[in-house]
């Protein structure tokens, strides 16, 4: 009986229209981000309306030609510290695809994502940015995002990183 009542109320609210329309989709607010990092240690970010930099403080892989430190087959990753002359710091981190241990990073143009593949060699690369001014959230390169990663060599090996792409603010 009270399986032929659930039944009877289930078909009732199918007939009477009870359906959930689909929801649009979110539209992210996309914030420009870009960067520099140097093969002679030097690092710098636009973002939020400012310029953040550094000297001495990339780390992830042996300057000047950022080859990789880290014994990782999927992922080779930078990070920096950068400061502003008001005070506020920030933090830049930026991932690719593919495996540098030993090596040079590769050069060429990688495409911004959320996440690059484990254990390939698609030029794909995620970046963030953290902050100090912004606290609880950072920037970040999702799927959606716009833009370029690219690797560039001096003729004597040395890599320059420069960025510019489009993030989203995320929640942390």
């Amino acid at each position: 009986m009270r399986y032929l009542a659930l039944s009877t109320v289930v078909a009732a609210l199918a007939v009477s229209g009870c359906t959930r329309e689909p929801a649009a989709p979110v539209q992210l607010e996309t914030i420009p981000l870009r960067a520099t990092v140097t093969p002679d240690n030097h690092c710098t970010v636009e973002a939020y309306g400012k310029t953040y930099s550094s000297v001495g403080q990339v780390r992830g892989a042996l300057l000047p030609t950022f080859t990789g430190t880290e014994n990782n087959p999927g992922l080779h990753a930078i990070g920096c510290w950068v400061n502003t002359s008001d005070g506020t710091d920030g933090e830049l981190v930026v991932i690719f695809s593919g495996n540098s241990y030993q090596l040079p990073f590769p050069t060429g143009t990688y495409q911004p994502r959320f996440e690059p593949p484990y254990g390939t060699n698609d030029m794909i690369a995620s970046v963030s940015f953290r902050a100090s001014a912004h606290p609880g959230e950072k920037l970040v390169t999702i799927d959606q995002s716009t833009g370029t990663v690219t690797v560039d060599a001096a003729p004597n090996g040395a890599r320059t990183i420069r960025l510019d792409v489009t993030a989203v603010q995320y929640q942390i």
